[in-house]
């Protein structure tokens, strides 16, 4: 029997499956999933004969050699970091692979070996990265094929709750994805990009300090950060020339304010590890960042009554106990948050993608605008599991069928891709609302 194999199966894989599952349906293929926990996953697919699930550690090595060996095609879903321990095994057994995560130095380092064999391990294949390649890809080479000469292209994501399921959460925000990623945004090297054909770098203490603000009629007011490096997309874009180059992250107004100050207080570091008293407080954890217990946070911080309030409601002056004692500031931030940002049962989660690009034509100047607002269903079915779950899914179909003729580390950037897969998606309910103005 020919399987397709997918590892990981967390909040985005609802819509990968579903895909998968309908596209195997009457063929004689399966779909092992493997997970380290796959009991809620037993019982969404329990009567499907054509899907399997294993329960397997990662580093279980030998076990994963036997899955990969006899797969027809790989999928991960892993963490970024675990992407390229599958990766090496696919080598090694001369597999395709599909993800949804940034092509890491150490993934593109396989290239070359990968391309010789002609294999195709396609990466940034979800939301962001992903969905926001192939709808760009689409409009530059739409406007060149017009003589369009392209000197500005601003481009912001972002994975938010609806305004209705808010509630009495001031930050705004709720877990649609992994926390961990969320807690540590922004480490490990500074923002870089280009403004105004001139390079800027914004260091993780800025990050949160230097936004953005967007206005949509149907939502409340959003902000955005710059995000990682935006100069290598100049090259993979093919934009070379281009005098503004920006992708950022979006989040709703406030909460990069409040973020800062966390960041400021020293609360996101990840690395130290501490060991607290099992009885220790929020309060006296708090405490143990500040200067003095009797410090005016808005006078010595430059923050503001309202990131007051977003702190308050983490609970960070009571006397509640901490989730967890031990770990760094980053990790027990993280399991006080993953109490708070819970993505209730009947919550809808709401995603935000916009692109702005500016061109000439004949020396006239234009304006692009395109948005893609997409709000979920519910705490399973996201949309944030929509939008990373299913252009992965159709790639990996793509490439099964051989319809993929790229080989090497790939991604997502031409017309191959983004095609068939956002005349799928839009099929699926996800696409693009595009004006293009003159001025």
């Amino acid at each position: 029997m020919k399987y397709f194999l997918l590892f990981g199966a967390g909040k985005s894989s609802i819509y990968l499956i579903e895909h998968l599952e309908n596209y195997i349906k009457n063929k004689n293929i399966e779909l092992i999933i493997c997970d380290k926990k796959t009991e809620y996953m037993s019982s969404l697919f329990k009567y499907n004969t054509q899907i399997k699930l294993v329960s397997l550690d990662v580093f279980d090595q030998e076990k994963i050699q036997d899955l990969i060996r006899n797969s027809e095609i790989v999928i991960s879903l892993l963490p970024a970091n675990l992407h390229i321990h599958i990766a090496k095994t696919c080598l090694q057994f001369q597999k395709n692979l599909c993800t949804a995560s940034y092509i890491s130095d150490e993934m593109q380092a396989l290239n070359e070996e990968v391309a010789s064999k002609g294999l195709c391990f396609l990466n940034e294949l979800g939301l962001d990265p992903g969905i926001d390649h192939l709808s760009a890809m689409k409009l530059f080479d739409e406007i060149k094929a017009k003589k369009g000469m392209i000197t500005s292209f601003k481009s912001y994501c972002g994975g938010l709750v609806a305004d209705e399921c808010d509630g009495e959460n001031p930050w705004k925000y709720k877990f649609t994805w992994n926390p961990k990623n969320v807690v540590l945004a922004g480490q490990g090297a500074p923002a870089v990009f280009l403004s105004e054909n001139s390079l800027k770098i914004v260091p993780y203490h800025q990050l949160f300090n230097n936004t953005v603000n967007f206005q949509f009629n149907e939502m409340s007011e959003l902000e955005g950060y710059p995000n990682r490096d935006s100069l290598k997309y100049i090259e993979a874009y093919h934009l070379n020339g281009i005098e503004e180059m920006i992708r950022g992250t979006l989040r709703k107004k406030g909460y990069c304010s409040a973020w800062h100050l966390l960041i400021n207080l020293g609360m996101t570091d990840n690395q130290k590890k501490l060991e607290l008293n099992d009885n220790c407080t929020k309060k006296e954890w708090f405490e143990m960042y500040l200067p003095s217990k009797d410090i005016n946070l808005i006078n010595h911080y430059h923050c503001n009554e309202s990131d007051i309030q977003k702190l308050l409601y983490l609970g960070l002056f009571s006397d509640e106990k901490m989730p967890s004692t031990v770990g760094t500031s980053a990790e027990l931030l993280e399991e006080i948050l993953k109490e708070k940002w819970v993505l209730m049962p009947e919550d809808k989660d709401l995603i935000v993608m916009v692109h702005e690009i500016k061109y000439k034509i004949d020396h006239q100047n234009y304006l692009c605008r395109s948005k893609m607002i997409l709000k979920g269903e519910n705490q399973l079915k996201t949309a944030m599991a929509k939008t990373v779950g299913l252009p992965l899914a159709i790639g990996s179909i793509l490439v099964y069928e051989g319809k993929i003729q790229s080989k090497g580390v790939v991604l997502p950037n031409k017309t191959e891709f983004y095609i068939p897969i956002l005349d799928e998606l839009k099929l699926q309910g996800i696409e693009f609302e595009e004006i293009h103005i003159s001025n």
